[in-house]
């Protein structure tokens, strides 16, 4: 059994893997993430900025609003560009293709200087069905998970920014 995790270990020692989320005097994530605060989304409409600041809240601050914040997190977010992804022979689309962009900076609060500016994209594919309300609701699908994938994309660029500096 040891001889066959000793490798395992070796190997990871030897490529300079870092765990992202280990605990180090340097390196806290948690402290760090918790001192963002979280603009109000801006874009074309409420709702689905809601949701992206809601979905970012629970991964960024998920002990609430930080008192006196040391970040501050701008998010513009795009109308849903829902396309004919699949066309049949007969010229009709079977399939639509749901794109979302988001465009975000995180700036430290004291001097409201750029720390992070980044895009995020994501791209959600549904298929049409005879019934339309099923179509619909599909479609909701597919941009609350593009919205989903942008705020995993968003934490990521967050948390590995903060990981590297």
């Amino acid at each position: 059994m040891f001889k066959k995790i000793l490798p395992m270990l070796l190997f990871l020692c030897s490529c300079g893997f870092k765990p992202m989320y280990r605990q180090t005097p340097y390196n806290n994530l948690s402290d760090k993430t918790a001192q963002i605060a979280i603009l109000p989304v801006r874009g074309f409409d409420g709702a689905h900025g809601v949701e992206l600041r809601n979905s970012l809240l629970n991964k960024l601050t998920p002990y609430g609003k930080p008192e006196n914040p040391t970040y501050i997190l701008e998010i513009a977010l795009s109308k849903p560009n829902v396309v004919d992804y699949t066309i049949k022979n007969d010229g009709t689309a079977s399939s639509y293709l749901v794109k979302m962009n988001a465009t975000y900076t995180l700036k430290k609060k004291s001097d409201y200087s750029v720390l992070l500016q980044k895009s995020a994209n994501a791209e959600i594919s549904y298929n049409i069905l005879k019934n339309q309300f099923s179509t619909e609701m599909l479609k909701n699908n597919a941009i609350k998970l593009t919205i989903d994938d942008i705020s995993k994309q968003i934490y990521f660029a967050i948390i590995t920014y903060f990981t590297e500096k």
